[in-house]
């Protein structure tokens, strides 16, 4: 580069020849010649540059042909730039610019590094400015590190936050100094200067909560008297005068004799936890204090229809322990003419996850079965899988053999009205064989008191129905053919099937709509009809019942 300084025709420049040059200025070009930090003097107040060859390869093409142009022509993007720093220099003001990046060559490659850019003017003992002396310093290694520190305790103050930890703290237990990070004194009141330059433990300890301190002052002293970990689970007054729940957790250090040292640690606040731990268990003490007070035996299963609870009905009832049920106990405690309808339907509910519903006999203390209707639901989780089931099984004992004698006295009487129907059959027949001629009336008559019959069946809920009859319109049908006698009675519109549990009480209602009419309307006269229209839409059926042709009302 020296070579090429003094084959530079200096003299056509507005610097001058460099024998014309103030000596402050020759000086400055010597240094920058000899040092192997890149440096360049910026000459006169258009910066004229010469350059070192570090500075050259430093910066490569950049600095090609630059030597004698002024800086403006060089880096044009950076005129602003470099005239407030002559205009300074000129001023008689140096000044420094750090971690400034710059494009520079490494090799064959770019890349980007940081540097100290001190600019410093080049003047006489009359402190008259001849130009301005720019030295870099590379402070790459010390950015990226920093930047790497940065990024180090970014992902730490996430860890800490994603585990709950709302601070870390350090004992040094032969000075008796704790320390603690920014967050942990922010929390706790504490100013960050004394947290970080250190407080008595004495001092940290009034932070807890007074009936809490002893407990961490015995964790402490023991983690430090026997090197062990250090664990421990109190209270503590906030800066905004709130009492929370934490757990400090630390380590021994020891030192090198061997003696344990300090102490570093971690507090993790637990308020949350312990409030939903509180909640859960109040839950459970409210869900235990329940299903004791019913008389139902209460019980659950995991989702696979393994049972896991009963309450404490289920010893009283069968008198085996909780703990030793199984799938073979449960087996043999059901009715054998009533498990295979059992199994067959848990299993299906288990499988579709459809409401349990089943009555059956199971086997009691006594040793006698009794009657329990059993109803369990599934509990869903987020993802709509079941998590478990919960059930209840009734005693309905005494409510089965009530039923029974209901039925008993019921068949009874069905029995005895069906014989009454022979018994008109029988009179109608004598009478048929005593007067030929009613022979027709006579057929009319049986076909009604049949009608009649399988009406009063329907309602008693003793006819057989077959599939294609267990409709609105076939039930309609029965009941009123008693009354119809040359098709005065149509039964039209939609048709729909009906529950087990509709049939009686609907048979019920066209009963007593027949027996009206019979009585006050239509069917009491010879030219009167009824028309029955069924309507389906948005889950209902909708029923007209009109007459024509009636009796005219009493006067």
């Amino acid at each position: 580069m020296a070579d090429a300084l003094c084959r530079f025709d200096w003299g056509a420049s507005p610097a001058g020849a460099i024998a014309q040059w103030p000596e402050p200025l020759k000086h400055a070009m010597r240094l920058v010649l000899l040092s192997p930090a890149p440096m360049t003097l910026l000459i006169g107040r258009e910066g004229l540059v010469s350059h070192n060859d570090t500075m050259r390869d430093l910066f490569g093409p950049c600095y090609e042909g630059s030597l004698g142009k002024p800086i403006a022509e060089v880096f044009p993007e950076a005129v602003p730039f470099y005239r407030d720093v002559l205009g300074r220099c000129f001023a008689g003001v140096g000044c420094k610019f750090r971690d400034r990046p710059l494009r520079v060559k490494r090799g064959d490659a770019w890349s980007v590094a940081w540097f100290h850019l001190a600019f410093t003017p080049i003047a006489d003992a009359d402190r008259n400015v001849s130009g301005a002396l720019l030295v870099l310093s590379e402070t790459t290694a010390r950015v990226i590190a920093a930047r790497e520190l940065q990024r180090s305790q970014e992902r730490i103050e996430i860890a800490l936050e994603a585990g709950g930890i709302v601070g870390t703290w350090d004992w040094d237990i032969a000075a008796d100094r704790m320390t603690c990070d920014d967050r942990f004194a922010r929390l706790f009141g504490l100013s960050v200067e004394s947290a970080r330059g250190g407080i008595g433990s004495g001092a940290m300890v009034r932070s807890v909560h007074l009936d809490d301190r002893a407990i961490v002052r015995d964790a402490l002293s023991e983690a430090a008297r026997t090197g062990g970990n250090y664990q421990c689970r109190y209270r503590m007054i906030t800066a905004e005068g709130e009492t929370r729940w934490f757990f400090g957790a630390g380590r021994a250090v020891r030192g090198e004799g061997g003696a344990v040292a300090k102490l570093c640690g971690v507090v993790i606040d637990l308020t949350n936890q312990i409030a939903a731990e509180d909640a859960l268990a109040d839950s459970e003490r409210r869900f235990h204090t329940l299903v004791e007070t019913i008389p139902q035996i209460v019980w659950s299963t995991d989702p696979q229809g393994r049972h896991d609870y009963f309450n404490s009905r289920w010893s009283e009832f069968t008198g085996i322990d909780a703990g030793r049920v199984d799938g073979a106990t449960w087996e043999s405690l059901v009715h054998p003419e009533d498990w295979s309808r059992v199994s067959e339907e848990w299993g299906e509910s288990v499988a579709t996850g459809k409401l349990y519903d089943i009555e059956y006999r199971f086997l009691h203390h006594s040793g006698r079965f009794r009657w329990l209707r059993v109803m369990a639901l599934p509990v869903r989780g987020a993802d709509s899988e079941i998590t478990r089931w919960y059930g209840t099984s009734t005693d309905i004992e005494e409510s089965k053999l009530v039923e029974m004698e209901r039925e008993l006295v019921a068949n009874e009487l069905e029995h005895r009205i069906r014989n009454l129907f022979a018994l008109v059959n029988g009179l109608v027949a004598l009478s048929l064989r005593e007067d030929a001629g009613s022979a027709p009336f006579a057929t009319r008559l049986r076909q009604r008191l049949s009608s009649l019959h399988r009406a009063h069946e329907f309602i008693r809920g003793e006819a057989p129905i077959h599939d294609g009859a267990r409709s609105i319109q076939a039930l309609a049908r029965a009941i009123l053919a008693p009354y119809d006698d040359g098709g005065r009675i149509v039964v039209e519109g939609d048709d729909a099937r009906l529950k087990d549990q509709l049939v009686t009480p609907l048979a019920l209602i066209f009963h007593e709509l027949a027996t009206n009419s019979a009585k006050y309307g239509a069917l009491a006269c010879e030219n009167g009809s009824l028309a029955v229209r069924f309507q389906h839409g948005g889950g209902r059926i909708r029923l007209e019942w009109v007459e024509r042709g009636g009796a005219p009302p009493p006067a």
